[in-house]
């Protein structure tokens, strides 16, 4: 009897505080392996990966010239100093933007891959008010969208297409679709996968904090309102899905936005 009683205390003494959700979310945290790197390292490819980009798009040419790093699918076949086919010709492919796609996306997702938790891509374990918060992030983005007439900042970052005729609408909107394909997987699961929870085994507590960062400084480069408004979403999303450790909702939220803007600035402003 007193060893039942013993086994049964030590059980009891083993067990988290009821109701002490943050430190049994702490606790699984430190006890999953995602990645063998550590957060420096995490944080330094980020770093790396996102400078070079911002470099390149903003054409700075020192010490050297950046843009060798607007990599299209063609740009293989140029390396190799071979003819590219002709498909690769093709406006929508030649708007995919390799570099983003290889190097936000595949690499990190092959580092991944031995220790991926596949339940952060799925939507099995979100409950009611996680559908609502999907719904408020896309109502707003929406506005958002439609607003850019109201603000002249955004209007001349974004201008409309509704002078052009239809079908060049058209493409030019599957172009744009192409290149958000290239970048949008990456952007999230780097970010909000990756860099996500590295921060959150090294720094419990406000380690995710890192993210919103990241996103903030490399939209600098953007317009102040932009740059703002990206702010206020990627704490909102990021702080979900380190509690709820899930990246579709970020994900599919910022689809969206990205999707809406390409219709609204081809069709509707």
């Amino acid at each position: 009897m007193n060893r039942r009683r013993h086994i049964q205390k030590a059980r009891g003494d083993n067990k988290p505080p009821p109701g002490n959700c943050h430190n049994a979310l702490t606790q699984e945290l430190h006890s999953s392996v995602a990645s063998p790197a550590s957060l420096y390292l995490v944080m330094g490819y980020v770093v790396l990966v996102l400078g070079i980009d911002a470099l390149a798009s903003l054409h700075c040419s020192w010490p050297f010239d950046w843009s060798v790093f607007h990599w299209r699918v063609d740009t293989p076949w140029h390396m190799l100093s071979l003819v590219p086919p002709d498909w690769t010709r093709l406006r929508g492919i030649r708007s995919f933007d390799l570099y983003k796609f290889l190097l936000w996306f595949v690499v990190p997702f092959c580092c991944s891959l031995r220790h991926m938790e596949w339940s952060w891509f799925s939507i099995r374990t979100w409950k009611r008010r996680d559908w609502m918060l999907l719904l408020l992030m896309i109502l707003v983005g929406g506005v958002a969208v439609l607003s850019i007439q109201v603000f002249p900042s955004l209007k001349q970052q974004y201008p409309g297409l509704g002078h052009l005729p239809l079908q060049e609408r058209f493409l030019r909107g599957l172009a744009a679709l192409s290149w958000t394909a290239s970048w949008l997987m990456g952007w999230e699961f780097l970010h909000r996968y990756v860099l996500l929870r590295a921060a959150a085994r090294k720094f419990p507590r406000f380690g995710w904090f890192i993210v919103p960062v990241s996103e903030v400084v490399y939209h600098l480069q953007k317009p102040p309102l932009e740059a703002v408004g990206m702010a206020v979403f990627s704490v909102l999303l990021t702080w979900w899905s380190l509690k709820r450790r899930n990246l579709l909702l970020p994900f599919i939220a910022h689809l969206f936005v990205e999707v809406f803007l390409i219709a609204a600035l081809a069709f509707l402003l």
